[in-house]
């Protein structure tokens, strides 16, 4: 029930009808400053995957990897294409969480997908007290991150075939 509600609110916020009330991934935790992320572009292992799904309240997303492997290992190249510190602030965090998400997809969850990029979006929003760079942001991985494109950042990209 938690989830569909949730994916309900994502979908109200990306429509346009919730303004500041969501549900994402920056509310889950409470100490996010003295949480250390693995650096970008360096594998990372198992172990640190389920700590940072635990960290952040991801459990469904870890049952999912635990379940079925991605066959590639995870490394985060941080926001794809794009900067990962603005106006002092980092918004590593976000892009980290939305690679992680992006990794362990199957081709075609759609709904999967644009919770994942609303998430981003909603988390970027709120390290950056601002919405312009998030939903820019937003904007770009529904055009640049679709499986269909086969980029090494699609959707499912750690289940991808060479």
């Amino acid at each position: 029930m938690r989830l569909s509600l949730c994916r309900m609110w994502v979908l109200l916020l990306v429509a346009g009808f919730v303004g500041s009330a969501s549900l994402s991934t920056a509310e889950t935790s409470t100490d996010d400053a003295a949480f250390k992320l693995p650096p970008k572009g360096g594998q990372v292992s198992l172990a640190e995957i389920k700590t940072i799904c635990e960290h952040y309240g991801l459990m469904s997303l870890w049952a999912k990897i635990e379940a079925d492997l991605p066959t590639k290992p995870f490394k985060s190249d941080g926001c794809t294409s794009w900067v990962d510190k603005v106006k002092g602030r980092s918004i590593y965090s976000a892009c980290f969480l939305h690679d992680l998400k992006y990794w362990a997809g199957y081709p075609g969850e759609k709904v999967e997908r644009l919770v994942a990029d609303a998430e981003l979006m909603i988390d970027v929003a709120r390290i950056l007290e601002s919405t312009p760079m998030a939903e820019t942001m937003y904007a770009g991985v529904r055009v640049g991150g679709t499986e269909h494109l086969g980029a090494k950042f699609s959707w499912g990209f750690g289940r991808q075939d060479d």
